[in-house]
């Protein structure tokens, strides 16, 4: 099945929904978002999805997921250009990995093999080589689990001490 590279750039918008539906994540295991992919129509439900982070530091991978359904058309997503009567393809999408910060940054991706690819995409659902998508699988879930084991940062809980 193909892969597809989704971008979120947080100077077009700051995803309000992210930390719900992280924790959405943590619960059940997955979330499903709709997600503009622009003028693309081969996407299939099944295909891999993963999450590019652009526009302003950090950037990076950050989430993976599958497509639910083929695309379908809409309103454009951005005012400016839904009143000019622009349309844009959407595709729901079931996330199953989505972290706050990339898991691996841009700059790794820069590297041998993956340099071969444009991970800046223009536009989300841009298809993603299979033998790009191959290497990735296995990089990307050894992170997801390096970040699911790591112990959370919680402040430590202050003990009372007892005078007599």
């Amino acid at each position: 099945m193909a892969s597809h590279v989704y971008a979120w750039n947080p100077k077009l918008w700051d995803w309000p929904e992210m930390p719900r539906e992280r924790r959405a994540i943590e619960r059940r295991g997955h979330v499903d978002v709709e997600w503009a992919c622009g003028r693309n129509r081969g996407i299939e439900a099944g295909s891999r999805a993963f999450f590019v982070r652009l526009g302003v530091p950090p950037k990076g991978l950050f989430g993976s997921g599958y497509a639910l359904c083929e695309p379908w058309e809409d309103v454009h997503w951005l005012d400016e250009k839904a009143q000019a009567g622009i349309r844009s393809r959407y595709v729901k999408l079931r996330l199953d990995a989505l972290f706050a910060a990339p898991l691996i940054a841009l700059d790794e991706l820069a590297r041998p093999p993956f340099g071969r690819f444009r991970w800046a995409v223009r536009q989300s659902g841009v298809r993603l080589p299979s033998s790009i998508a191959d290497l990735l699988e296995p990089w990307w879930e050894a992170r997801v689990s390096d970040a699911r084991q790591a112990p959370a940062a919680r402040p430590r809980k202050r003990t009372a001490t007892i005078r007599r």
